[in-house]
């Protein structure tokens, strides 16, 4: 096992577990419950870390990561329906909940 990638959360860190097993890499994540040590223990000790079980995939993890953090973001749409302003990503509007464009 090798650890890939130190997350500043667990979500971030399950995002990309789950990233990688979409490509085949089995991955875990360390220190999901560590929470409980903040005040006692030094808070970077207790970061989500992601460690794959194959260390043959390491470099593939690691591009995956990378294209991953570096991905830029989409503008975002307003929806043509109700006006609102949605984040790039959507797929339908968070207030009308009508499809975008």
């Amino acid at each position: 096992m090798k650890r890939i990638y130190l997350a500043a959360n667990l979500p971030d860190a399950q995002v990309m577990v789950d990233v990688l097993a979409t490509q085949g890499i089995k991955a875990h994540i360390f220190n999901a419950h560590a929470v409980g040590g903040v005040g006692e223990l030094a808070a970077t000790n207790l970061w989500p870390e992601v460690w794959v079980d194959d260390e043959s995939q390491t470099e593939l993890a690691l591009s995956l990561i990378r294209q991953i953090n570096e991905s830029p973001s989409k503008p975002e749409k307003r929806c043509p329906y109700c006006g609102e302003q949605n984040p790039g990503n959507f797929l339908s509007c968070w207030n009308c909940l009508r499809a975008l464009e």
